[in-house]
């Protein structure tokens, strides 16, 4: 495991207890917080990139982009160095498809096709992400897909799209979906609580109907209690709505929600709640034109 994402702890912790006793994880980061953490939950640290790439058949990268990744390939020390006989890097986290598709030719060049790339951003909550349960696009040719899969399908569900690249835009379109349905619930939660509805009744009558999703199921108690700590962070929308607007300026695809839906969390990033959960939504949005709800009541 490489990286600090915040699907990293629960994936370890699923991980530790899938696998067979005698399989050691190894894990590798720069944030000392999350090593000592994966570490206590039975991880073993590697001393640098390199010594992580020695020491695993199976790399699963969690970082914030591919610029981190790239950081971490290089030199002596860096995750090259360390292959020396084939391996699969499994990018979980969220790129560009084209430059994660340039970055897989280039290792496949670079360590005489030994490190085989995989297109895999997982999806969930950390408590999908805990019980096996994450929603996983995986892109890739079939027989790297195959041998992909006996660690992947222990985090979840998988399906494969294509080849590298296209798991990429796959989530993000998906993300995408996740987004507007968050802030569309979050708009409609604030309209109906200022017109007098008893909020908990009216999700209780929303989740009877087409309405229901497994968003509205996961942020349920989180507005009946405003309890926002995150299971799925605001913030890790950003990234997936970036790809998603890329891939709709490239196919000529007048995507005009999108970009409200964007806009929206780029909003609610500055106004500094992206660590807070996608339920937040709905705290934003209520805390915007309080005068009203004051002059209604």
């Amino acid at each position: 495991m490489l990286g600090h994402g915040f699907l990293t702890e629960p994936v370890v912790e699923r991980l530790l207890h899938a696998l067979p006793p005698e399989t050691p994880i190894w894990t590798y980061g720069r944030n000392p917080d999350v090593l000592a953490e994966l570490q206590r939950l039975g991880s073993q640290p590697a001393a640098s990139p390199a010594d992580l790439a020695a020491r695993s058949e199976y790399l699963l990268v969690l970082l914030e982009n591919l610029d981190e990744l790239e950081a971490h390939l290089g030199g002596p020390s860096g995750l090259r160095a360390g292959v020396h006989r084939s391996k699969l890097l499994v990018v979980g986290g969220i790129s560009a498809p084209d430059d994660l598709r340039q970055l897989a030719g280039d290792l496949l060049e670079k360590t005489a096709g030994l490190l085989r790339v995989v297109d895999a951003p997982l999806s969930g909550t950390q408590a999908a992400a805990a019980h096996g349960e994450l929603a996983i696009a995986v892109g890739a040719a079939p027989g790297l897909y195959r041998d992909a899969l006996p660690v992947l399908e222990l985090l979840g569900n998988c399906v494969r799209v294509g080849g590298v690249g296209s798991a990429q835009i796959a989530n993000a379109c998906e993300q995408y979906v996740i987004a507007a349905t968050a802030m569309a619930l979050g708009e409609a939660a604030v309209i109906a609580e200022r017109a007098g509805l008893d909020l908990a009744q009216v999700l209780q009558s929303w989740e009877l109907s087409l309405a229901g999703s497994q968003v509205l199921v996961a942020a349920r108690g989180k507005l009946l209690n405003r309890d926002f700590e995150p299971d799925l962070p605001a913030g890790a929308a950003l990234a997936p709505l970036e790809v998603a607007t890329q891939q709709a300026w490239r196919t000529g695809t007048s995507a005009r929600l999108l970009a409200n839906v964007r806009e929206l969390f780029q909003l609610l990033d500055r106004a500094g709640m992206s660590s807070h959960d996608l339920a937040a939504t709905y705290q934003y949005l209520a805390a915007q034109h309080p005068e009203r709800r004051e002059a209604q009541g």
